[in-house]
């Protein structure tokens, strides 16, 4: 972070002064004494768990020089004077962490990039800062930082001189989007695409199209957008939006088409435009396109389309995304991070291109999809009926009604029904013989990547 002092954060903030202090460089901001460093600014933001005010002190001790605080809050003045830089009131803490990484992004000279879609954010984004800092020096969101307080974190951790940031932009409910990239405003907005995902808040798929698509709401004139192909739903939503577009997919309008796949050991190789074959080494045609979007980001800083490609060629994925795992003979595929109705068809092309002895998908409760879940659950479970896929274990009230549909409709397939994750992973590794692949698939609250350990300590350590 390029160094601020309190009064320049209190100017950005609209904050008023509680108590100032010496005009110490401010060098990090932090929300967490666990991670605080000496030097950090501590916002103390209020949470459904814990409340930063709370540990005021612990931020004082951890070498935190100054503090921004709710200005209505009665803050004990002994510990005021702990931070030697000052302390400054805010009317809302949470939203003075936005209004200050909307500051920061104006004073920085990267190029922002801000990804967003219903899946893939994380994986493309990675992707991006996997190439570009082959050549730049610049920064990624952390893990899934992509919310309120994760896009201005992402935001504030810049250096002062890094060429590129890339954000991460998520949402549950409509406007969140259009929240985040107000502090954004980014040079490049990507669209990975849009799927049933949030359906709970977001209602339908054209609603979730127009929820992405308002990325480019705050896209300056001379922004790029990079966006998905394949969706006549944003298609439309982006018609509002003036701006100069990348498009790639498999549809034909795409300027970057994917139009050659084929699964190569643990990964794939790939054919832009019938003429540039490439190779990743992650599985599945839907990272591919993944692939696609970010070469479409590396071309915009002066990368060929061969220079990106061959710059992906290593990059080893995101945790929880289609990990790969050997345990005794068994290769566990941990998709476990998350789940929605189009990525949970995508895994199970993953596991169908597995060589294996059995297939086993272990379907986990796909979550926020209001009233269509039911409906939802069991497209799912008549999809994998008709596919080459031997047993389907239903964790969950969800997960159990795609492992009842898959049996119910396909022949030959075994199923086997757990109620929750804890119970799944009690007997799991009895279901599973050398030779297996087992896929995992379920929305986060599921937890499924915990019967990779269950599975492990039954049959080996692994890999």
């Amino acid at each position: 972070m390029r160094a601020m002092t309190l009064n320049e954060v209190r100017q950005a903030i609209r904050g008023r002064w509680l108590d100032r202090g010496e005009p110490i460089p401010i060098r990090g901001i932090s929300i967490d004494t666990r991670t605080a460093s000496p030097g950090d600014l501590f916002v103390a933001i209020g949470g459904d768990k814990f409340d930063g005010h709370d540990f005021l002190q612990a931020a004082a001790q951890a070498g935190c020089t100054a503090a921004v605080v709710d200005q209505a809050r009665d803050i004990d003045p002994e510990i005021r004077k702990k931070f030697t830089a000052g302390v400054v009131g805010a009317s809302d803490t949470r939203a003075a962490l936005g209004d200050l990484a909307g500051y920061y992004r104006s004073v920085i000279p990267a190029t922002v990039v801000a990804v967003t879609g219903s899946n893939g954010k994380t994986t493309v984004k990675r992707m991006i800062d996997h190439v570009l800092r082959t050549r730049f020096v610049g920064s990624c969101s952390p893990k899934s930082f992509n919310n309120d307080i994760g896009v201005p974190l992402t935001l504030l951790g810049a250096g002062g001189g890094d060429d590129y940031v890339v954000c991460e932009v998520g949402s549950n409910a409509p406007g969140e989007i259009a929240g985040l990239a107000r502090i954004i405003k980014p040079d490049i907005a990507v669209v990975t695409n849009v799927a049933q995902a949030h359906l709970e808040k977001l209602g339908s798929l054209g609603q979730i199209a127009t929820e992405k698509a308002s990325l480019l709401g705050w896209l300056g004139e001379r922004g790029l957008a990079v966006v998905w192909a394949d969706s006549d739903e944003l298609d439309m939503a982006l018609k509002s939006y003036p701006h100069r577009m990348i498009r790639f997919g498999e549809s034909d309008p795409a300027q970057l088409r994917l139009t050659g796949y084929e699964p190569d050991g643990p990964g794939l190789r790939f054919e832009i435009n019938n003429h540039h074959w490439a190779k990743l080494a992650l599985p599945g045609k839907h990272n591919a396109i993944n692939a696609l979007a970010a070469v479409a980001v590396c071309m915009k800083f002066g990368f060929s389309q061969a220079q990106a490609t061959d710059a992906l060629a290593d990059f080893a994925g995101v945790e929880m995304r289609l990990e790969q795992i050997e345990v005794d003979g068994l290769k566990i595929i941990n998709d476990a991070y998350n789940a929605n109705p189009t990525s949970c068809r995508a895994a199970v092309d993953v596991l169908v291109d597995c060589p294996a002895r059995r297939r086993v998908f272990v379907a986990g409760d796909m979550l926020e999809l209001g009233q269509a879940s039911e409906e939802l659950h069991a497209e799912l479970g008549k999809h994998l009926a008709r596919e080459p896929v031997d047993v389907i274990v239903g964790v969950g009230p969800g997960g159990k009604i795609v492992a009842k549909n898959a049996g119910e409709f396909g022949k030959g397939k075994q199923t086997a029904l757990f109620d929750d994750t804890n119970a799944a992973a009690a007997e799991i590794a009895d279901l599973l013989t050398a030779g297996d692949v087992v896929l995992l698939k379920g929305s986060r609250a599921m937890g499924l990547e915990r019967l990779t350990e269950a599975i492990r300590n039954a049959k080996g350590n692994g890999k």
